[in-house]
């Protein structure tokens, strides 16, 4: 089979080992280079995009590449303002894949080339597929279908009774932590080196996916004060009250998270306004942000949540743990925190469908304007869906059955993402995989 894989910084060193085991399967490997600063040792089937030595004309807008705009970190939090880039870089892909005529393509759903290569494939009727980590069970991930959290395929593993019970256990007594909360990172000097490299790339003329360094500096000098901010009007526990009580737990931003995977709600600014401004007047709405909180705490946010009467925000150093048993219902786009809410019968509602709307608990919010009142007016009357014990190992099966062994990560971020033995568990699923197709 014809297989491309598309760079992703330091993740393309994660699918380099990969791609070797794959190419002595008989598999031709093809490589997509945005950034030259991260080529695989390959010699062969490398195609590198130039970097434009222009701005392009746009003679007429696409609507496949100006959803990418959309998703865009650096149109969002970079101030970059010429779009010409995207029309070029999409002209080039798609001549790249219909000269390749791959039968897979692998990569992230994250940066604007990894968006245009799926919005390529998607016209040429090609898969792509994103190894991502499905959260929990730990240690394991899926095959994510295009820019949607849709799983392809799976294992097929069944958990024993007690070993889903003993982490169904884990993760509501928050025993454990999803993967990309236990990470091994790079060391301080290593960092140092990354980032003198990502600064060399975009003085050679790679400004596309990474941030002009003085922007950054000052969005990040801003970062501290926001948090500062926040934290002086935030409260660092639920209000005891008989007011109904709804958790907004903010997400990271930038991340595909929200920009892709939840990309009609990826303005939270807008998404608060809109839950306030459809709450009933005895109804509180608590937002909790990331303990390591990024740009979506912006002063704008702040603004938001400071102004609204039935709007809290809650401190920083504020535990989930030690809240969750006070609120009502928890409200969140594509949060992890769901599968938490499911497994602990917590009433939880999602913007996003997922498997985790699987769950009869679970809610998908379609239209939050509609939906939300009588949401919030079953939790009150105890008629809201509970799951008992069966339906919860049955849910953590669905989980397992379609994932597979192994940690999607890259060495500079977690170096167990490229030891033998996850490289090894890496190969059995990506195997797994093309030998169903």
């Amino acid at each position: 089979m014809k297989l491309l894989f598309i760079e992703n910084r330091h993740k393309t060193f994660l699918y380099e080992p990969i791609t070797e085991h794959l190419k002595k399967l008989g598999h031709e490997v093809h490589w997509l280079i945005q950034n030259k600063q991260f080529l695989p040792s390959a010699k062969t089937n490398v195609h590198i995009i130039s970097y434009p030595k222009k701005k392009d004309t746009i003679e007429r807008k696409d609507n496949g590449v100006e959803k990418v705009i959309i998703s865009d970190r650096q149109v969002n939090h970079f101030e970059i303002k010429d779009q010409s880039h995207f029309y070029y870089y999409d002209r080039k892909i798609e001549a790249i894949l219909l000269s390749i005529q791959p039968d897979f393509v692998f990569g992230e759903s994250t940066s604007f080339h990894e968006l245009l290569a799926i919005k390529n494939c998607k016209n040429h009727n090609v898969l792509y597929l994103n190894p991502s980590t499905c959260r929990y069970p730990i240690g394991r991930f899926s095959f994510y279908k295009y820019d949607t959290l849709e799983p392809y395929l799976g294992s097929d593993e069944k958990l024993t009774n007690e070993e889903a019970n003993e982490l169904i256990d884990q993760i509501v007594y928050r025993k454990t932590a999803p993967d990309y909360m236990r990470l091994s990172p790079a060391s301080k000097f290593e960092t140092l080196k990354d980032k003198i490299k990502k600064t060399y790339a975009y003085i050679n003329g790679e400004k596309y996916n990474t941030p002009n360094p003085l922007i950054k500096y000052k969005l990040e000098k801003q970062k501290k004060k926001n948090r500062l901010n926040w934290d002086t009007n935030a409260v660092n526990k639920v209000i005891k009250s008989t007011k109904f009580k709804i958790l907004y737990p903010l997400q990271m931003q930038p991340e595909a998270n929200l920009d892709v995977w939840g990309r009609p709600y990826r303005d939270q600014n807008e998404l608060i306004r809109q839950i306030v401004e459809n709450l009933p007047k005895d109804v509180t709405l608590y937002v909790k942000p990331n303990p390591k909180s990024k740009y979506e705490l912006s002063t704008e946010l702040i603004d938001v949540v400071t102004k609204s009467e039935n709007c809290v925000a809650l401190h920083h150093c504020t535990k989930m743990d030690a809240i969750l048993p006070d609120i009502d219902l928890v409200i969140t786009v594509t949060g992890t925190i769901a599968i938490e809410c499911v497994l602990d019968n917590k009433p939880v509602a999602t913007l996003v469908k997922t498997i985790n709307n699987t769950a009869e608990n679970c809610k998908y919010l379609f239209n939050l304007e509609e939906e939300l009142k009588k949401i919030i007016k079953d939790v009150e009357l105890d008629v809201f869906p509970k799951i008992d014990n069966q339906e919860k190992i049955n849910f953590i099966n669905r989980l397992n059955e379609t994932s597979y062994k192994g940690i999607v990560s890259d060495p500079w971020t977690d170096l167990n993402s490229i030891s033998d033995q996850n490289i090894l568990n890496m190969v059995s699923a990506f195997k797994s995989v093309l030998g169903n197709s």
